[in-house]
């Protein structure tokens, strides 16, 4: 009887959960529909703003970028020389001269070369174009705007050059082009677009990497510069929308370095008369120079997030910035998105139907508190954009609706059924039944892979000195890089030990390749232990890297799910990773870095060159292993004779072997002075001469452990 009621009672609160969890659905479908209307989009992008202004990042854009600003200054100061605007196009030239000449990466024009210039009474317009146009020739990499029309027109075949048709998307085609004059256009590196769509509310947001020219593609300005300097040394992938828009992350004001017109060119006339430049060469070699208005009167000033006006070349420094530096908006997907406000309405749902209004309304305030902070932490840290708008209209429409629910509910029997779940299930275990009730059965599978152990030797000494606060930040930095060569080679963190990890390969999904794997992510923290040792200046998470001894075994072990009913873990266990274990710990012995047990050595052989330590015998054990130790990776451009020293090792260790302890101990000699300066081979020295002095009775060239 007893269990019937139990029976009942839990088909009840099932029955409640499932009602629940519908509810929390259709109320976020709800909140999806009217967050994606225009006014609640707009309004998420007014959320974007406010993110930008609390958070500007100036200090992250680019220096190598720099803008010359054509502003009311050089305007006034030509005007009071009698030189009004448009100025001569000879001027555009001698400065283009005076940036080759200093040795700029790029010359990017955010301006018009429409048409030929005017003429003038000391100038004729083929004049000024001319020196224009043989500035850009002599610079080979000077860039100009064009702008897309609607409307067709006719064009120069030269354009159809510059276009990037193997970068092909969906997109309304533009009909017309309004181009820079031939002698430019036929000297100039390439064009860009300079085409701009501000948002609804006149906003500048996004640019669009690419446009359709009838059926040509052509690059807006900033792509096009970085797919001419950057792309093939820089694979990454640049974020758009489906539409091909690409979100800008804003720096903030006065983010670039700006130099107004007058500067550069009364640079570039001291520069011809071999007098100081107000704008010295240097400042300007390797530069990104984007010329364009800032002066009111000229038109080419923008809005966007942080300020109604800014000029509109800084849109093209802002996204040139982007792209060679990876400062990315990372846009949360709309599932993920809705996911989260699901929880989000789930939560409040349950937390005012299950507690008193007192405690819940306290719960829910720290709910919102974290909401906030999450949103903050994630923008500021990584430029993590959630749909803040949808979680907050989640939350407000959720709590009005389930108040006025808990009325009609019986929250006293909810609270009641709580308890017998309680009593009797856990949460966690629980959840896990309902997904896959074969994820909690206890055991593991006998699999071969190996391990990778890790640890930082004399780490006690080098945290003394340390506030806990500084320790923790040192500690988790040091991991996430030694973390992310583990997962550059598909391998499984299992688990932290302290100061160190303990890494699977081949696990949780078997492949043979395991222990490359593994000696690959040892050999990627090698490199980067040996540019570590050729800074001058170390901080305290290069030392702790410097001290990193890492040890590796391959063979049979059990992974799998192991733990009790109330947690589990996914691990291994089995001599293969006691073994492991204990030859990080050995590299403390011989003073190295890697240890590499025999097992792992002749899977890796042929990729990587190693040398043979020692042969020892660790305790608990009645076989020896043989131990090596990673040098470098085998490549068609390895220096094989920069090694033959490991033939001299190897000599050595045979005599030591044979008990030829005087002969070892002359080549281990050897190897430990200079050029060489080998620690393992000044350890098996000192051992040599202990031997020779105190020869054992029986001999058999092993080295017994005696503590693990």
């Amino acid at each position: 009887m007893k269990n019937r009621k139990h029976t009942i009672r839990l088909i009840k609160l099932y029955k409640k959960w499932y009602i629940l969890l519908t509810v929390s659905l259709l109320l976020t479908l709800l909140v999806s529909f009217l967050t994606s209307t225009s006014f609640l989009k707009d309004t998420e992008m007014k959320m974007l703003d406010y993110r930008f202004q609390l958070d500007p990042t100036p200090e992250k854009a680019d220096t190598n970028i720099v803008i010359i600003a054509i502003d009311d200054s050089s305007l006034d100061f030509f005007s009071e020389n009698g030189i009004s605007w448009p100025w001569p196009r000879s001027f555009y030239g001698y400065v283009v001269n005076y940036l080759t000449d200093a040795g700029a990466r790029s010359v990017i024009f955010d301006m018009q070369f429409y048409e030929k210039d005017i003429e003038r009474e000391e100038t004729t317009a083929d004049e000024t174009d001319n020196i224009f146009a043989n500035a850009i020739k002599n610079n080979g990499k000077v860039y100009l705007g064009v702008q897309l029309l609607k409307d067709a027109n006719e064009t120069h075949s030269k354009i159809y050059e510059f276009s990037v048709d193997d970068q092909q998307i969906d997109l309304p085609p533009f009909q017309g082009i309004r181009a820079p004059i031939a002698p430019f256009l036929l000297n100039n590196k390439s064009i860009g677009v300079i085409n701009t769509e501000p948002d609804n509310d006149g906003l500048i947001r996004k640019v669009s990497l690419l446009f359709k020219l009838k059926e040509h593609y052509f690059a807006q300005m900033a792509y096009r510069v970085w797919l001419d300097q950057y792309e093939d040394s820089d694979i990454v992938e640049i974020p758009v929308d489906d539409n091909g828009d690409y979100l800008l992350n804003w720096y903030g004001k006065n983010a670039f370095r700006t130099y107004p017109f007058r500067a550069l060119i009364s640079s570039a006339s001291a520069y011809v008369n071999d007098n100081k430049p107000i704008i010295p060469l240097e400042v300007l070699y390797n530069k990104h120079v984007i010329f364009g208005a800032t002066a009111a009167g000229l038109y080419d000033l923008k809005s966007n997030s942080y300020s109604k006006v800014i000029p509109g070349m800084e849109i093209w420094a802002t996204a040139l910035s982007n792209y060679i530096n990876h400062d990315f908006i990372t846009t949360i997907p709309c599932w993920f998105n809705f996911l989260l406000t699901l929880l989000i309405v789930f939560l409040i749902m349950y937390l005012i139907s299950n507690f008193l209004p007192k405690k819940a309304n306290i719960i829910i305030l720290l709910l919102l508190v974290l909401v906030l902070f999450t949103n903050f932490f994630l923008w500021k840290l990584y430029r993590i954009q959630l749909n803040f708008t949808m979680q907050i209209f989640g939350f407000i429409i959720s709590y009005l609706l389930i108040n006025t629910l808990s009325y009609l509910l019986e929250g006293k029997s909810r609270r009641e059924i709580r308890k017998i779940f309680t009593r009797y299930l856990h949460n966690d275990v629980i959840k896990q039944l309902e997904d896959d009730p074969n994820k909690v059965q206890l055991g593991g599978k006998e699999i071969n892979a190996t391990v990778l152990y890790t640890d930082i030797y004399n780490f006690t000494t080098l945290s003394e000195t340390k506030t806990p606060s500084e320790l923790v930040y040192d500690l988790n930095e040091y991991f996430k890089t030694l973390i992310d060569f583990v997962f550059q080679y598909e391998g499984l963190l299992d688990k932290y030990t302290g100061d160190g990890i303990m890494a699977l390969f081949g696990a949780p999904i078997e492949r043979k390749d395991h222990a490359l794997l593994a000696c690959c992510a040892a050999f990627e923290h090698k490199k980067l232990r040996e540019e570590l040792e050729m800074k001058q200046e170390l901080t305290a998470i290069d030392n702790l890297h410097l001290q990193t001894r890492i040890g590796i075994n391959s063979g049979p072990l059990v992974a799998g799910n192991i733990g009790g009913e109330k947690r589990m873990d996914y691990t291994a266990i089995g001599d293969t990773v006691n073994l492991a274990a204990r030859l990080e710990g050995v590299n403390k012995l011989y003073q190295t870095n890697i240890i590499i047990s025999q097992a792992t050595y002749e899977q890796i052989k042929e990729k990587f060159i190693c040398r043979e330590l020692d042969s020892l015998m660790v305790k608990g054990k009645t076989k020896p292993t043989c131990i090596y130790e990673i040098i470098d990776e085998r490549t068609g451009e390895t220096n094989t004779s920069k090694y033959e020293w490991i033939e001299i090792y190897k000599q050595a260790l045979e005599f030591y072997r044979e008990g030829k302890w005087q002969e070892a101990g002359e080549l281990f000699q050897e190897l430990s002075e200079e050029p060489y300066n080998d620690n393992a081979s000044q350890v098996l020295l000192t051992r040599c001469m202990y031997l020779m002095e105190f020869p054992p009775k029986q001999w058999d060239g092993v080295l017994k452990l005696d503590v693990k």
